[in-house]
């Protein structure tokens, strides 16, 4: 597809709003967000009754509106969108998108109406988004067409595709919060034209977008979208969380986007064939998520591992073991020093459990100095109860576990993934060791796959 048409859809030269009104809802919000962002005054409002809306006039007809639009967003009730689709269209603009419901996810008659809206955009050469989306995000230009929170609007490298609208507004709201930040945002709703291999395609090509991330309830063409992601993955790290794994997840898809979710064997093994990353939970698939925009790829397989709990360091090497990723001997000088720091009851091997010893900054700066390792995982877990007389008496993380941003240069460009556990307060000071340099994630096994996937990414097709 010709990227022209695909950047109607996140860099409109000028847009209209079918729908705009003066009652609460989107058809006030959306115009109110575009004024604060900039975009108004390139936007032509649209209602019947006419009058003025934020200060922009209100337009009574489609067929008023200055020729040359490039996108349009329809937020009128269903029943009214095929005619608003047919003045569109006489109106020649072809980028459409369509916010509102009532079509397919709710049974045979809105898929009917869906059917119609498919004809008539073909008729009229519409490439259309939607219906029951919130449409497209551009953080790069600030713009939306949707409102979402000014954290969100923060540029950053990870391009979202969500079958869900409302999923994939709420995902704008929390990433911010956990240290992922977007570059564009594609709301597919029943994907009734658009879909995940438009989206792939023009991802990929994206120079701001660095992660693409996938919630996916049905694949509609299933060969197209499998040949996109190939692609994809060829050329960036694609992560996917589908819902529909059971009956119940299935029959809820079904009513929600009226997604026929499929045989989940089916799509674990085509994720796997095209070299997509397949997040077991939405925690994790924010976790692999935030480790693949911060951290370098991985040249080779061998992991080293330094932990303060022997069992949380076991745990790491069955989920390296599982992602068949290699645990790796230290050098010769990496034994010496931790030999001359430690206490005679540690073992120095890789995972390399130095328990309560206290020599966690001399560990890690001796592991980063090893040139064995291709990546590393570090665990700094302490019980809270066993610090808190030395917190109060003004410790803090460094003090246990070391100046990190002054070691991370020592590893160059390979991946460093913390395993954060434990209070919540604690952590949060433990992350602030990380900046954006180290990446965090909660369990041994999110980081071991994302260390499989930074290593996936350094492997040539």
């Amino acid at each position: 597809m010709s990227h022209t048409i695909m950047d109607k859809f996140f860099q409109p030269k000028s847009l209209a709003l079918i729908g705009a009104t003066s009652s609460p809802g989107f058809g006030y919000g959306i115009p109110l967000f575009w004024k604060k962002y900039g975009w108004l005054e390139r936007a032509y409002l649209v209602n019947a009754k006419g009058g003025e809306l934020h200060g922009r006039k209100v337009y009574r007809s489609i067929a008023d509106l200055p020729e040359g639009v490039d996108l349009a967003v329809v937020i009128v009730p269903a029943t009214s969108v095929r005619g608003v689709l047919v003045e569109l269209g006489q109106k020649g603009i072809q980028a459409v998108i369509i916010e509102s419901a009532g079509f397919a996810e709710i049974g045979p008659e809105g898929k009917k109406r869906q059917d119609d809206l498919l004809e008539i955009s073909r008729e009229f050469g519409i490439r259309l988004l939607g219906p029951n989306c919130v449409g497209t995000i551009n953080t790069e230009n600030q713009f939306a067409t949707v409102e979402i929170m000014d954290r969100a609007m923060e540029p950053g490298s990870v391009a979202i595709m969500a079958q869900s609208g409302v999923f994939g507004n709420i995902l704008l709201d929390h990433l911010p919060e956990v240290g992922v930040k977007i570059s564009k945002v594609a709301t597919m709703g029943n994907k009734m034209d658009l879909d995940e291999a438009d989206f792939l395609d023009y991802f990929v090509a994206d120079a701001k977008t660095r992660v693409i991330l996938i919630y996916e309830e049905g694949v509609r063409e299933g060969r197209r979208f499998l040949e996109a992601l190939r692609r994809a993955c060829r050329r960036k790290p694609v992560v996917i969380l589908k819902s529909g794994r059971t009956p119940f997840g299935t029959q809820a898809t079904l009513s929600h986007t009226g997604s026929l979710s499929g045989e989940d064997r089916l799509y674990d093994a085509a994720f796997r064939q095209a070299g997509a990353i397949r997040a077991s939970s939405l925690s994790e698939m924010i976790e692999v998520t935030r480790v693949l925009s911060t951290q370098p790829s991985m040249k080779g397989k061998k992991v080293g591992i330094l932990t303060t709990s022997g069992s949380l360091g076991a745990l790491a090497a069955d989920a390296i073991y599982d992602e068949s990723l290699e645990i790796v001997p230290w050098s010769r000088g990496t034994v010496e020093t931790i030999q001359e720091a430690a206490p005679n009851w540690v073992n120095v091997k890789n995972p390399l459990d130095i328990g309560p010893s206290g020599i966690f900054p001399i560990a890690m700066e001796a592991i980063f100095s090893d040139p064995n390792p291709d990546g590393f995982i570090l665990i700094p877990v302490i019980p809270y109860a066993a610090i808190e007389v030395a917190l109060r008496l003004g410790a803090d993380e460094r003090t246990f576990f070391g100046n990190w941003p002054a070691l991370r240069p020592k590893i160059g460009s390979k991946p460093a993934i913390a395993v954060l556990l434990g209070g919540a307060k604690w952590v949060e000071r433990v992350k602030n060791l990380c900046g954006e340099t180290i990446a965090t994630v909660s369990t041994p096994e999110a980081a071991a796959k994302a260390l499989s996937a930074l290593y996936r990414l350094s492997r040539p097709f």
